[in-house]
Parts: C-alpha cells; structure tokens; sequence
C-alpha cells in the first residue's frame, strides 16, 4: 500500500469518527468536549485492536493493514457500503488491478447509439467527469454549446464551477443548493478514484478542480465518499423551461476503457412529446 493511500485512509477514518456521537455507543459526551465525535481510544476498543496500532493507521502510519481490522473499524464506524469496499480498495484489498481505463475517444458505433436515444437527452462521461459525446435531445436541452469546448472545458463538475449558464441548466444559482449537489459528485468521484491509484490525469483533474474553486477543495477534504446515483432531476431546459427527468445510468465497457451513459427520461407522455417536438428540424 502506497504512502498516499495510507493518509487517505487515515483521514478517511478521523472524518468518521469526528462525525460520530459517542451517545449513539453509550459513552458520555460530558468528560470529552475537547474532542469532536469519538475518542480513539473508543474506536480502537470496539473494534479490538491496540489503541497504537489505530493511532498509526489514523496517522497514515501503518503499512500493513488487515482485511479483519479494516471489516472491524468499518462495522465500528458505520461505514455503508461504498464507504467500506473505498477503504479496501485503497488497501489493495478487494483490489479493481483489472478496471479498464477511462474512456477518452468516442466510438462511431457509440455516436450511433446516443443518435438513436433521441429524444432522450443522453450523454457520455468518463471517470474524470469529462463529457465525451452528446445528443441532439441533450444539446438543445442544457443550452451550452459542448462541442465548442475541448478538454477540461467540457469537465461536467468544472462547468458547475465556471459556467453560469451551466449552473441555471442545473438549477444550482443558490450556493447552498451547489455545495450539496457538488459534495454528491464530489463523493463518487472520491469513490471512484480510490480504484486508479497513480492515475496522473485523475491526480492533474483534481488538483485543477481544487484550484477553481475552494467550494470544491473544501467538498474533497470532507472525505465523503458516495455512488453513482439513479435519481429524479429538475432542469432548466433551454427552450421548454422546468422539467423534471429520471437518470438513468448504462456502464460500458469496450476492450480497455470504461464509459458511463446517462440517459434522461421523461416522466409523462406529455413531456415525452415536447421534447420531441423541440428537436425537430
């Protein structure tokens, strides 16, 4: 396990136990004001291992952790799933060695593909968030003109960042509202990064996106980790105005590279039809 996976783990598992109540364990919060959430000593007992050795893994001292003392501090600390298999990944256990790269070029066969989903809006992203390919349904809809952007322009969490009219696409003109929906996809890429370690263009994207935008440094040091998330989204569609649409997610995998599809669906025949309508020539 590399030095840098060890701090993350390290931090990782401080942010949990600062977040938890000690009343939620029986323990009197009274004696320990000093510390936010949990003692490590608390930690270390419950999950039955030396208060040293939890010292050393929270510091990101400890090399060799077990996949039993990794369990144990995740069922201690109440890791959810995808928080538990980020830690073992980060540990090289229940390693992902076999995960393709992420997608960096679209396919004609794919091009023909988001071209038949019309009038679904539906684009193509990888693993850094960048946006590979969009539909006519999807280009009309957001009302940015993606194919004039090129590389980090075209990052679907650096337009958050930079791109007003990005911004009111999504309906993230109040920062509270942005903060949260960026912490969200903040926590899947954090999830999904866990599994490319030494990734050089993943470490560049997201030390870019740290200097952007503190909003976004800030939603990273939290150490939240979350999954891809099939869910009702309002927009803001460019010529229709409010519309609600469901996600829905398709992952591709094409001989050494990865893709995510994200179609969007209408939740009526109504809205079905205008959007339709709206991309007709």
């Amino acid at each position: 396990m590399t030095m840098d996976a060890q701090k993350q783990i390290g931090a990782f598992l401080r942010r949990k136990r600062e977040a938890l109540a000690p009343e939620l364990y029986g323990l009197s919060k009274t004696s320990r004001a000093r510390t936010p959430g949990l003692r490590r000593e608390d930690v270390a007992e419950m999950a039955g291992i030396s208060t040293v050795w939890y010292s050393k893994i929270e510091r990101g001292k400890a090399g060799g952790i077990s996949r039993e003392a990794l369990l144990s501090l995740a069922r201690t600390l109440q890791f959810d799933e995808t928080e538990r298999n980020y830690v073992m990944t980060l540990a090289g256990i229940e390693t992902t060695s076999s995960l393709p790269g992420p997608c960096v070029r679209v396919s004609e066969d794919t091009s023909r593909l988001l071209g038949q989903l019309n009038p679904l809006p539906s684009f193509l992203i990888n693993d850094y968030f960048d946006i590979l390919a969009t539909n006519t349904a999807y280009d009309v809809m957001c009302g940015v003109v993606l194919n004039d952007l090129s590389g980090e322009d075209r990052n679907y969490i650096g337009l958050i960042l930079t791109n007003p009219t990005w911004r009111q696409f999504l309906q993230l003109e109040d920062d509270a509202v942005m903060e949260e929906r960026l912490g969200r996809l903040v926590g899947t890429l954090r999830s999904m990064s866990a599994g490319r370690p030494g990734d050089a263009t993943l470490k560049n994207r997201i030390a870019w996106l740290r200097d952007l935008s503190p909003v976004f440094a800030r939603c990273w040091d939290r150490e939240i980790v979350a999954r891809r998330e099939e869910a009702l989204f309002s927009f803001t569609h460019a010529r229709l105005g409010n519309i609600t649409l469901k996600k829905q997610i398709w992952l591709n995998f094409s001989g050494e590279t990865s893709g995510q599809l994200n179609v969007y669906h209408p939740q009526n025949e109504d809205d079905f039809n205008r959007l339709t309508e709206v991309i007709k020539p």
